[in-house]
């Protein structure tokens, strides 16, 4: 989903209104013309039986179509709402950026990490599940974000079971930080264990998003082989003091 171009979604979005308003109109124009034509047929032969069972099933026809007519219309509004968060890069159950909307925030925070000199973390919170239920997965996703506080942090959904923390400028001390989120974390009565896995990187010609994401998430595997509820963190050597954010 994560890979499909914005004019491929635009032109999805028109073909799928033209497919959905044509019958829309032509059932409405069919009942309407059933209607009239059955009032005008009763209104000629008031005496006849038939015509009178007729119209009224026509009539309870009608109420039906309608009324699938007004819930296919709700589902149409659903799944346009899910196609805009695709569009715009976000995650269908939390909202929050999606896989692509983090890779490509990371690429870019590492490129500004080398370029004015100040460190940056990664952090990611895994769940030792296949798939988080949603309601819980909202809940992890609110509390993330009550965590983290800053405008230049981003929380988002890196798969089903684990979220992503992008946090610029901030030094090792963002330990004290994934303690209180796990913490904070334990506290959502979500029945299964939960580990962390962060990583403080100095701005050095190596670094990059794939090789920090990559060692993010071994920390996070190492976290979770533990036992879980748990953090595994670990941080590169200051390569000459600088002036960073910390928590």
């Amino acid at each position: 989903m994560q890979n499909i171009k914005l004019h491929e979604i635009d032109a999805h979005q028109q073909k799928s209104q033209s497919g959905v308003i044509k019958p829309l109109l032509l059932a409405v124009c069919i009942t309407v013309c059933l209607l009239l034509t059955v009032l005008t047929l009763q209104l000629a032969l008031v005496s006849s039986q038939a015509l009178l069972w007729l119209f009224w099933g026509l009539s309870a026809a009608s109420c039906v179509l309608v009324f699938l007519l007004i819930r296919f219309l709700k589902k149409y509004k659903e799944l346009q709402v899910r196609l805009d968060l695709i569009s715009s890069g976000k995650d269908l159950v939390t909202g929050l950026p999606d896989p692509h909307e983090f890779t490509m925030r990371v690429d870019i925070e590492c490129r500004r990490s080398v370029r004015e000199f100040t460190p940056l973390t990664l952090m990611y919170v895994g769940f030792d599940i296949e798939e988080l239920e949603e309601d819980d997965a909202v809940k992890v996703a609110q509390n993330l974000i009550h965590a983290v506080c800053r405008p230049g942090d981003m929380v988002a959904k890196v798969d089903v079971t684990t979220f992503g923390l992008i946090l610029p400028a901030t030094n090792e001390l963002v330990l004290q930080l994934a303690d209180r989120c796990l913490k904070g974390l334990q506290q959502l009565d979500i029945k299964h264990p939960v580990s962390i896995g962060l990583c403080t990187f100095q701005p050095t010609s190596d670094l990059n998003s794939e090789a920090a994401t990559a060692c993010v998430q071994q920390l996070l595997i190492n976290a979770k082989t533990r036992g879980g509820n748990q953090v595994c963190a670990d941080a590169e050597q200051h390569v000459n003091p600088s002036v960073t954010y910390s928590y």
